[in-house]
């Protein structure tokens, strides 16, 4: 029942928000709390009892399209040696032809 005289009010779901986050904190007043903001204590608890209602709903099992990607070969454990200016670079199975591209470049730079 709204007192005459008295318009409802619409809340902000962010003001919502901060007034039933600050009446969940340890410890918390929730009257003083309604008291302040110049609302009800019941409709705070409502706010609450709303809130707590959508968390567990949200917590439902619920469908999660799958992925699937296709199994990575397994590399044959082979290696390429590489002898330059009296170093070996070994490089293994699976490395790409950049990486490979990249160290090279990095040794001719080096010497």
């Amino acid at each position: 029942m709204i007192p005459a005289g008295r318009e409802r009010r619409q809340w902000t779901p962010e003001a919502k928000a901060r007034i039933i986050a600050e009446s969940m904190a340890p410890r918390a007043n929730v009257a003083d709390i309604a008291r302040r903001n110049d609302i009800l204590p019941q409709q705070l608890y409502a706010w609450r009892r709303e809130a707590r209602e959508r968390m567990e709903s949200d917590d439902a099992p619920a469908f999660v399209p799958a992925m699937v990607e296709e199994p990575k070969a397994q590399g044959s454990g082979a290696e390429i040696r590489i002898n330059i200016k009296g170093m070996t670079i070994r490089i293994p199975d699976g490395v790409t032809a950049d990486h490979i591209e990249r160290v090279l470049l990095a040794v001719q730079v080096s010497t």
